[in-house]
């Protein structure tokens, strides 16, 4: 009697384990049921995603990610005041909100759409003023086998940090970040050459707008390569002019965007550099072309399956005839553009796949006498940061 019993539970047991196998391999296998959970990182700028996603009939699917935070600056602002270069954690000493939002899409081998409403400091300082609540919202259709046509309002699709931190290596936003855009509207055109290559041409109402504000349109192309899962290398180009139709000299302005994104199970690793000119900018003489650059590099090595990561950036940012920037006036009462260096440190727990709790350091260093930081009682080029965040998505 009891042999049968122990042959039964063995059975039972044996059947139990068999199940989850397979439940495991589908996981593995299935990325409808896996939702792509484990790493975000660079997740928005694979733009051959799409093409894998188009293969497959998702239907109607909605998403949520709750990000909170608390951070400490050395530059001494009144309470509840944004940072200098506001995004991601521009409060200090306060407990706050940088995203709280939530994604609708639907998607099968014809048509495609998403509409993704948020709210938080990232929208309140960071994002267009009139579609305030509206991060992303756009429709596409395939117009031919491997091309789609998308129109609506995007997500920036330069550089590899995102604007949501999930999908970055850290959670601040690097000051290149800060200055390209971060929310296009217009539409997109793209064409998937292959399984490794990905072109895009695209027509907006301008450079970081929703709105136009002009009768020009911003022009920009776009090539990407992924020679496998793990590699990808992007160039970028737009070519703009937010001049006002009433000015009579233009400003008309080629901004290129380089970057190489590398992601495995140990190791994410970004470097990005930018280069742009723009006519009739000169501080010194306003009828010279005027240029800038940045680059950043940012890498984060991943331990015990992912769930302990520690990460480091480094950036460089020159905009000496303010192309990008506003004005700056150093201590000597020059008018200068900005000319800075930024690193970064931090380390990152992930209990689950779907979230994170992430402690950084970051410190910001201003030349050219740039003095537009106060720090105990003085005016300072350089600011201490501090940011602990806790995200969650779902």
């Amino acid at each position: 009697m009891h042999k049968t019993i122990f042959s039964q539970t063995d059975s039972t047991r044996h059947h139990i384990n068999q199940r989850l196998k397979k439940i495991e391999e589908a996981l593995k296998t299935n990325p409808n049921l896996k939702k792509d959970y484990e790493d975000l990182t660079f997740y928005y700028s694979q733009m051959f995603k799409n093409k894998l996603d188009s293969q497959k009939n998702q239907a109607f699917k909605i998403t949520g990610y709750v990000d909170a935070y608390i951070a400490h600056y050395s530059d001494q602002l009144s309470l509840g005041t944004y940072q200098k270069f506001p995004t991601a954690a521009p409060i200090s000493n306060a407990f706050s909100l940088n995203l709280v939002q939530v994604s609708m899409s639907y998607q099968n081998d014809q048509v495609r759409g998403i509409a993704t409403l948020h709210g938080g400091d990232i929208a309140a300082c960071a994002w267009s003023s009139k579609y305030n609540f509206i991060q992303e919202a756009y429709a596409g259709m395939r117009v031919f086998k491997n091309t789609w046509l998308d129109a609506g309002f995007f997500r920036t699709h330069l550089g590899f940090e995102s604007i949501q931190p999930r999908e970055n290596i850290t959670s601040s936003i690097a000051l290149t970040t800060y200055y390209e855009p971060y929310f296009l509207s217009g539409a997109k055109l793209t064409h998937y050459l292959n399984k490794k290559v990905t072109f895009q041409a695209s027509v907006f109402n301008g450079f970081n707008t929703y709105i136009a504000i002009n009768h020009k349109k911003t022009l920009g192309l776009s090539a990407v390569y992924e020679p496998n899962s793990h590699i990808m290398v992007s160039y970028n180009v737009l070519a703009s002019d937010n001049t006002p139709d009433s000015v009579k000299n233009t400003h008309r302005r080629l901004y290129q965007n380089f970057y190489i994104a590398y992601k495995s199970k140990h190791f994410n690793f970004g470097f990005e550099a930018n280069f742009g000119l723009q006519e009739h900018t000169g501080l010194r003489d306003s009828t010279a072309t005027a240029t800038m650059y940045s680059m950043l590099v940012a890498a984060k090595y991943k331990m015990l399956g992912g769930q302990y990561s520690v990460y480091g950036r480094a950036e460089i940012f020159n905009d000496q005839n303010e192309i990008l920037t506003g004005p700056v006036i150093n201590q000597y009462h020059t008018l200068v553009g900005l000319h800075a260096f930024g690193a970064n440190v931090g380390l990152e727990f992930k209990p689950m796949n779907n979230s994170f709790l992430r402690l950084e350091s970051r410190y910001i260093h201003l030349w050219n006498d740039e003095n537009i930081f106060y720090t105990k009682n003085k005016n300072t080029n350089v600011r201490l940061e501090i940011i602990g965040s806790l995200g969650v998505w779902f």
